[in-house]
């Protein structure tokens, strides 16, 4: 094949390739969807907020210290 041609018969079956893969939805939805996971993941984690100052705490010393049994 010559070396004009070779370049437009590529140029052709990329085109073809690029209209057989739409996206399922528009792409603006992909960062919506994606805010959206990550305020329900910052949700999540604002319902654990302080949570460390709530648990009972346990001695160092354990029964060496002087503790029941």
């Amino acid at each position: 094949m010559s070396a004009t041609v070779m370049p437009a018969l590529l140029t052709g079956l990329v085109a073809e390739g690029e209209a057989a893969r739409s996206l399922p939805m528009p792409d603006v939805l992909y960062g919506v969807l994606a805010f959206a996971v990550f305020l329900l993941l910052l949700g999540i984690t604002w319902m654990f907020r302080n949570t460390a100052s709530r648990a009972p705490r346990k001695r160092a010393g354990g029964a060496a210290a002087g503790g029941h049994h």
